[in-house]
């Protein structure tokens, strides 16, 4: 039930005081790897941070914590209640995580049940969100992946989520036909590898200097938060990399 969440707001010291005359951001998988660095960095230029996810997030300047398996209508009370009469300039999912699972494999079952919920739950959430609490000329940024822009006969339920994100990023491109704020813009990074202890400890072989950096997809972000303008609504960019070079977002459109 919400009564017995948690729901914490307290200032961070990667942030500064509360203003109103501060951009608002909502981050949601604020307690990942790349949820961490986003609000970190989203915190250093001056947004008010508020973060939510199932493992307590600790960069931003205000924390929800949900607990396992918390129901997207509770989610969506716990957010609006945290938001408050005053909206949020942007929105920016990036929960999410990986799972294998091929057809004939016994796990497939169980981990197209977390993938959706990590990925297409979260996104559903912002876009509800969005809907109510975001600013007219807004961002929605929702978490795709480059694997799904093909067939994934290797991952059934990782390929199925991130396309199911896509589509909801197609869906929501048009604001005024999505019921969304006027003027709002809605896009979805498609990472092919991030940069974190995690993958290096499972591709101990790769070569990383292809793959983005926490901090490289965290700028950009904000930027994008920062200009709206600077995106074009119901494009998924598929993040690049070339060896020595800084990391590329091209915009493709998903079906």
């Amino acid at each position: 039930r919400v009564s017995n969440l948690a729901l914490r707001r307290s200032q961070s010291h990667f942030a500064p005081a509360f203003s109103q005359a501060m951009r608002r951001v909502l981050i949601l998988g604020a307690g990942g790897q790349l949820g961490k660095k986003v609000g970190e960095v989203f915190s250093a230029r001056s947004w008010h941070t508020i973060g939510a996810d199932i493992a307590a997030p600790s960069t931003v300047a205000q924390s929800i914590h949900f607990e396992k398996g918390l129901a997207m209508e509770a989610q969506c009370s716990l957010l609006q209640k945290a938001i408050g009469s005053e909206k949020v300039d942007a929105i920016v999912n990036v929960a999410g995580g990986f799972a294998m699972g091929s057809a004939p494999d016994r796990a497939v079952f169980a981990n197209m049940m977390a993938m959706v919920e990590s990925s297409v739950y979260t996104s559903t959430v912002a876009a509800h969100i969005a809907s109510v609490s975001m600013s007219s000329g807004g961002l929605l940024v929702l978490p795709g992946a480059a694997a799904a822009m093909s067939p994934t006969a290797w991952s059934l339920p990782y390929g199925t989520a991130k396309a199911a994100v896509h589509h909801l990023v197609r869906s929501l491109a048009d604001a005024e036909a999505a019921g969304l704020p006027a003027g709002s813009k809605t896009v979805a990074i498609a990472p092919v590898t991030l940069d974190t202890p995690q993958n290096r400890e499972a591709l101990p072989e790769a070569d990383t200097s292809t793959w983005a950096t926490l901090d490289e997809v965290a700028e950009t972000l904000e930027a994008w938060c920062d200009k709206p303008s600077s995106v074009e609504s119901g494009m998924v960019y598929v993040i690049k990399k070339e060896p020595g070079e800084a990391a590329v977002f091209d915009p493709q459109t998903p079906f």
